[in-house]
């Protein structure tokens, strides 16, 4: 069937103009979305009355369809301009026009596409749920490896306290469980059902809305028949949570970049995620993590371009959003694969622990603690207490000692220069500059203290396993409600519900 939708104009569109405007192949990513719509569009005029024997061999063919979709055999192609007339063109082709070209009835390509888009976003949100999900765990399980050992925290890219690798690790998990919960919430604006909306003012025809949404597995309806079709803000929010996430894969890539070079040796990358050069032999390249950080930057960008493409849109469907269905799918690309191999790298990176211990014995990271300590124990204001450990640390620095090394005479000797009158002992000294000492006296809550850590490790399993049942619970919500209509089209859903893109 040739100009399927065409019946207003007289002249066929020119092919230059037709390949401009045609998103058959990058439909193919919607394609079995838009075959479920369409099922369950023709099953809901079937149980309205608007079809009688017609819906039973309409859905025959879209059977069909679908089958071959699922077994890789049915490629979009030919002269069309996108899945849609594909699909109308296909059932029309076989079944002639009295018959397949009732299919369409009460529906538009504005608010189909809508649909296989909402479709094709939720199943998306949970794949790279599931992705972040194995990630925090390995997360997870490296933080309880290391909860308890030394490590120096950074500020400014200077040593600043001293704290565990369990506890980074920890933190690292806390914001993957923080972009878990934003996508969670963009899942549930994205899980509503805009079909019936039709073009943009709705139908004639009395189809139950609120039946088609519950076939599919939607929460609800995207009520009102203009935000049903032209809106695309839950596109936009679920880029940005991608671009968030893969802001926060950046940073871990670029610590772990950072942290295995020679010049500080606390981890190696397994060769397993390492490239070589070309020239020179010593090279052990960490290439995964800085692709990691570029795709960051590339999601980033899309994101930015569909805010551009969208701004200014006259309310209503413009054809400006064919464009933002591909660079969805390519953010959604760029993340999963990014999560895929950041997992394998925490899951099989070695930690260089007696480096770490190294680093936290040799830092003046435990300054602060010493200043706490005067005012703890001798009752030091804070700004004093600050100024004489200041002064100690230049004086350790300057030849060349750790801040253990320095003896009481020399704290006592800049704490008068100050204007304080203070005595302390070599035990003082050597207590509070203690690394493991040092940990032990932290006090507030999400400290690296290493009982703290051990409570935040059993309260943050416990977060997994929700996340998990929850994520559990919304697939095999949306199963469900499938298995229910392709049982009510008389497709066997066994199996097939998760099709690969």
């Amino acid at each position: 069937m040739k100009d399927l939708y065409r019946g207003r104009v007289s002249k066929p569109m020119r092919e230059d103009a037709f390949q401009f405007v045609s998103s058959l192949q990058e439909d193919q990513r919607i394609l079995i979305d838009d075959l479920l719509g369409t099922v369950a569009h023709v099953v809901a005029l079937r149980e309205a009355g608007i079809l009688g024997t017609e819906a039973g061999k309409i859905l025959e063919v879209l059977i069909d369809l679908f089958g071959k979709t699922l077994a890789g055999e049915l490629r979009l192609e030919g002269k069309f301009e996108d899945v849609h007339e594909f699909i109308e063109s296909a059932v029309v082709q076989r079944l002639g026009m009295e018959v397949g070209g009732k299919m369409h009835t009460g529906r538009s390509r504005n608010d189909q596409v809508a649909l296989a888009v909402r479709l094709r976003t939720r199943e998306e949100i949970n794949r790279t749920s599931e992705l972040l999900l194995s990630l925090a765990r390995s997360l997870l399980k490296r933080a309880g490896e290391t909860a308890e050992l030394p490590f120096p925290l950074y500020t400014h890219t200077q040593q600043a306290q001293v704290g565990t690798l369990g506890h980074y690790f920890l933190s690292k998990f806390d914001e993957l469980m923080e972009d878990f919960e934003r996508l969670s919430d963009c899942y549930r604006r994205a899980n509503l059902c805009p079909l019936g909306a039709c073009a943009i003012g709705g139908t004639s025809f009395p189809l139950q809305r609120e039946k088609v949404a519950e076939l599919l597995g939607f929460d609800g309806l995207v009520e009102n028949s203009v935000q049903a079709v032209s809106s695309r803000a839950f596109m936009l929010e679920t880029a940005s949570v991608l671009s968030i996430l893969m802001s926060d894969l950046s940073r871990l890539a670029e610590d772990l970049i950072l942290w295995s070079t020679e010049e500080f040796r606390y981890i190696s990358i397994s060769e397993e995620f390492a490239s070589t050069s070309s020239v020179m032999p010593q090279k052990v390249n960490p290439c995964t993590l800085e692709l990691v950080r570029a795709r960051a930057a590339e999601v980033a960008g899309i994101c930015s371009g569909l805010f551009s493409t969208l701004k200014g849109l006259i309310t209503g469907y413009n054809r400006d959003l064919q464009e933002t269905k591909p660079q969805l799918w390519h953010c959604f690309d760029l993340t999963q694969n990014s999560l895929r191999v950041m997992e394998g790298v925490i899951s099989s990176l070695e930690v260089e622990r007696e480096k770490c211990v190294q680093a936290a014995e040799k830092s003046y990271a435990v300054a602060l603690d010493l200043a706490e300590a005067l005012v703890r124990e001798k009752g030091l204001p804070f700004r004093q207490a600050h100024m004489v450990v200041g002064r100690v640390v230049r004086r350790a620095f300057e030849s060349g000692r750790r801040l253990n090394e320095i003896s009481p005479h020399e704290l006592e000797e800049e704490a008068a220069v100050v204007g304080v009158k203070l005595k302390v002992d070599v035990e003082f000294i050597r207590k509070y500059t203690d690394p493991l000492t040092s940990l032990q006296a932290r006090k507030s809550r999400g400290s690296p203290n290493p009982a703290e850590v051990r409570r935040m490790l059993t309260e943050r399993s416990q977060v997994l396993e929700r996340a998990r049942a929850l994520l559990s619970e919304r697939e095999e919500r949306v199963v469900r409600a499938l298995s229910n209509l392709l049982a009510k089209a008389g497709i066997e859903p066994s199996g097939v519900l998760r099709p690969k893109p």
